[in-house]
């Protein structure tokens, strides 16, 4: 009996991705994932990161950028890759180590009600940016993790918690949620892990399959960052009424890195935490309170 392979499809939305792009793919290369149809959609670049693109095999599609939604390139992702049976979705300053396809395919093909899977994030240089790499532990911790709608009343909102920075969907189920909304600005990933939950499908976190990615925000990008999660939820109300707040997340991350800072010595650091807390937490109130109104 021959068992036919599932077709796999990656997509990485891609604006100016700069000298760096030709490392990410060549990182992507390196997996060795036969047959994986491979595509990009670029807003409008600037620079050659289309032409390094087709170099690396991906087919190029254009999206104009004043029309970019992240709901709205994901959802256009998934009708050109509708031969695929999964879909991996990468940001364009995402980098693979070694076998994190493959382990995160197989992570999703072991759990047959699994709708996404995600993988976890470390920072370039450890230590180099201390909150960057504290934050990614925080979120991504060592062991995997299934997450279903029994796990509301224990893990609250983070049951909804995804990330497309590295991710990887079964299309049919995500069809049958009604895909990702075009008009989604930001934070498309919680979207769907929530539909995906409240649809009794499952959401994936495979510690195996791991990228680098160090975000390096400025204040101006951290708090601009919150605002826009803030305006998610202050415009999927539903989603917190479902899973719960995430503030109560933020506080124990604030909490769980004083303490870290305490015991290691670095006491230094504390007043830089504080301050990067409460641009988070003004951009997000800010934000949810802004549009709330609209």
């Amino acid at each position: 009996m021959v068992i036919e392979e599932p077709k796999v499809g990656l997509m990485i939305p891609t604006l100016n991705a700069g000298k760096c792009f030709e490392t990410m793919l060549n990182c992507i290369e390196n997996q060795k994932m036969a047959n994986l149809r491979k595509i990009i959609i670029d807003s409008e670049s600037d620079d050659n990161t289309r032409m390094i693109a087709k170099k690396h095999g991906f087919e190029v599609y254009n999206i104009n950028r004043n029309q970019f939604t992240h709901g709205l390139v994901r959802r256009q992702a998934v009708e050109i890759l509708s031969d695929c049976d999964f879909i991996y979705f990468m940001t364009q300053d995402a980098y693979v180590h070694e076998l994190a396809f493959s382990n995160l395919l197989h992570f999703m093909i072991l759990h047959p009600r699994m709708m996404v899977a995600y993988g976890r994030q470390v920072v370039d240089v450890p230590g180099e940016n201390y909150f960057d790499q504290k934050d990614r532990e925080f979120n991504y911790p060592e062991e995997s993790r299934v997450k279903a709608k029994k796990d509301i009343p224990r893990l609250g909102i983070k049951t909804v918690f995804s990330s497309d920075t590295f991710s990887i969907y079964r299309r049919e189920y995500l069809e049958n949620v009604g895909c990702f909304p075009k008009d989604v600005r930001f934070s498309e990933d919680m979207y769907i892990a929530a539909r995906a939950i409240n649809s009794d499908y499952e959401v994936g976190y495979c510690a195996d399959a791991v990228v680098t990615h160090t975000n390096g925000l400025n204040f101006r990008e951290q708090f601009n960052r919150y605002y826009n999660i803030g305006k998610f939820h202050a415009q999927n109300k539903w989603i917190q009424k479902s899973f719960g707040s995430n503030e109560k997340d933020g506080i124990t991350l604030v909490l769980t890195q004083t303490r870290e800072l305490l015991h290691s010595n670095k006491l230094f650091k504390i007043p830089e935490l504080y301050i990067r807390s409460f641009i988070k937490y003004s951009g997000y109130r800010i934000g949810k309170l802004w549009n709330s109104k609209e």
